[in-house]
């Protein structure tokens, strides 16, 4: 086999088994999130908000799966009101009771 052969294989596989950034490190903040939510337990969205931060309404976001995850997102609203993501998600304050183990917000 030749080497480019095993080189764009080893590519591949790294890029469907989800290397892929960190909320926290692709939008680092250095004070905890007011709320965390996970939508599931194998799969679904790890969604970390701060109700009014630098006097906006911050969440950050990400979807992962068991061996992909997604780019985090970010979108802010006004303090008070609503992001987009969390209109599509749905997300109720019961909901947000903290991030599944091992996906607490790293500052």
């Amino acid at each position: 086999m030749r080497l480019s052969t095993v080189l764009a294989c080893g590519l591949l596989v790294a890029g469907v088994s989800g290397c892929c950034a960190e909320p926290w490190s692709a939008f680092p903040r250095k004070v905890m999130p007011d709320r965390s939510c996970s939508t599931g337990d194998v799969h679904g969205y790890d969604v970390y908000i701060w109700e009014c931060l630098d006097s906006q309404h911050v969440v950050v976001a990400q979807y992962s799966a068991e061996m992909t995850c997604q780019a985090p997102v970010q979108q802010t609203a006004a303090c008070g009101a609503t992001t987009a993501l969390e209109s599509q998600l749905a997300l109720t304050p019961a909901m947000c009771a903290g991030a599944r183990p091992g996906r607490e917000w790293k500052p």
